[in-house]
């Protein structure tokens, strides 16, 4: 038997409920776009400056996700919490959910769920859902092949090989194709519905986080209705995502949205550190994400989505642990039944990992020892450049500094770099004279903020999420803690 598990690994950036300081529109490509122009810098620039990416008009792909959808959460409920899984936020929203996976030279698995249903039974909804699924993910497939081989073309003169060795004699993953070819790719169907009566007016469902998987393929959310599978669908609002500048930006999808991929931590692990930087490759942005699922006029819509989580080759080894990255995911579930806090999967060696039962975000447990040339800011030692090391000498103190130019808890996840700070003037990054940071902090500290949950915005709260960035050509690995919840087995899978 297999288990097939749902870890949420996952690094939180703000407790605070998300608000959007500003609204973006993904980058979009065409499906027959990405297949047909050699573009060098085609998703690179996508991908290194907001982190994700939105493939548009995959063939037959937009019919098919809105049968499938339309019927998602009817048929969960015909099924019963005692078949589907489901977890409760503390928003008063309620995720049921649908597990499977993609197996290397395997193929799509099973969804057990379904394979559960009784022989009898006459839910036309579940009925309609496994007309379509097979299709739907035989599209999802096909997507992100073309979007790996893409990816993987663009960035090989880049990168030095192989990217990742393993525990087998003469198996190495010399490409970033080889490297999804060779990982499992977990899948998740998700149905958000809201109960009124819990929680708080704009509370957010699931916080800022980074997944921790190398990049998920996912489907933006829409509004369907639990009493009529055959009314119209609309597009969800509520998705966000915190920019290279530290803000908070709520993602302005549109219809034509077929299919979007976002960056994840582990192209800190084994993309960003094996750049050759004297060819200035840019670095792959892991994006933080929210979800914010607000209350809905008519009670019985749901929110429904799907994503497709892709991990390393499980023989892969991991960078600098002596370990493969199967190893460390049977290392998490056996650490999860005992509440042990391991190091484990995350891309520095400093991080720490603390696994619960329970969605429980917890706080800083770790103390940093910074080096007499670094500063403990945006929980990790940052380097000092000379201008920096002469704070003291200017009448300046040396301060952690966020993207607004005010000083910031350097435990927070914000964005923030070490500054000269003048104490007697009105902080503002306006003001020169009172923050006097140095050109990084524009140019560079605050580019590459990072911040999990795999799911959608959350596949988060069932997948694995941490944080890391880059720093011009250099990538800075950061200590920070990072929390990993088992909200649940999700599927067994023969």
């Amino acid at each position: 038997m297999k288990l097939l598990l749902s870890l949420p690994l996952f690094s939180l950036v703000s407790a605070s409920p998300v608000s959007a300081d500003r609204v973006v529109n993904p980058s979009r490509i065409t499906f027959d776009a990405l297949g047909r122009i050699d573009n060098d810098s085609l998703l690179v620039k996508a991908l290194a400056t907001d982190g994700l990416v939105s493939l548009t008009n995959i063939p037959g792909f937009k019919q098919s996700k809105r049968r499938l959808m339309s019927n998602l959460h009817t048929c969960m409920l015909d099924l019963g919490d005692n078949i589907v899984t489901a977890h409760h936020f503390d928003d008063g929203t309620t995720r049921r959910s649908f597990a499977t996976s993609t197996l290397p030279e395997v193929g799509a698995q099973p969804i057990k769920s379904l394979e559960d249903i009784p022989i009898n039974s006459n839910s036309e909804s579940c009925q309609s859902f496994q007309g379509e699924v097979s299709s739907f993910r035989s599209s999802v497939e096909a997507a992100t092949n073309l979007f790996s081989q893409k990816l993987s073309t663009e960035m090989r003169a880049y990168l030095q090989t192989p990217l990742m060795s393993s525990n087998v004699d003469g198996v190495v993953y010399d490409s970033i194709n080889e490297v999804v070819a060779g990982g499992e790719h977990l899948e998740h169907f998700h149905s958000y519905q809201k109960d009124n009566s819990l929680g708080n007016a704009g509370e957010t469902t699931i916080e800022l986080h980074t997944d921790q998987g190398f990049f998920i393929a996912f489907t933006p959310g829409l509004i369907a209705s639990s009493n009529d599978p055959t009314k119209q669908m609309k597009l969800s609002d509520g998705f966000y995502v915190q920019d290279r500048y530290g803000t908070k930006a709520s993602v302005n999808f549109s219809e034509e949205d077929d299919l979007v991929f976002m960056i994840g931590d582990g192209a800190n692990q084994y993309i960003n550190n094996n750049l050759i930087d004297s060819k200035g490759a840019m670095p792959l942005r892991a994006t933080p994400h929210a979800l914010s699922f607000p209350a809905q006029i008519d009670s019985s819509d749901v929110r429904v989505w799907y994503g497709r989580m892709v991990l390393p080759p499980n023989n892969a080894l991991s960078h600098g642990m002596g370990l493969t990255h199967g190893e460390v995911r049977e290392a998490l579930l056996d650490a999860s039944t005992t509440g042990k806090s391991i190091s484990l999967g995350c891309s520095s060696q400093d991080m720490k990992a603390v696994i619960h039962t329970t969605r429980h975000l917890s706080g800083p447990s770790v103390i940093l020892n910074c080096t007499a040339d670094e500063l403990f800011c945006w929980y990790r030692c940052q380097p000092l450049d000379d201008e920096l090391n002469t704070c003291s000498d200017r009448n300046l103190t040396l301060e952690c500094v966020d993207s607004q130019g005010q000083i910031t808890d350097p435990a927070q996840h914000n964005g923030a770099a070490p500054a000269c700070y003048n104490s007697t003037v009105p902080l503002s990054s306006d003001n020169g004279d009172a923050w006097q940071g140095d050109s990084h902090h524009d140019d560079t500290h605050a580019d590459y903020g990072h911040g999990h949950d795999h799911g959608d915005d959350g596949h988060h709260d069932e997948h694995m999420s941490t944080e890391s960035t880059s720093t011009g050509s250099r990538l800075f690995a950061w200590s920070m803690v990072v929390t990993f919840t088992i909200s649940a087995i999700l599927s067994v899978i023969s």
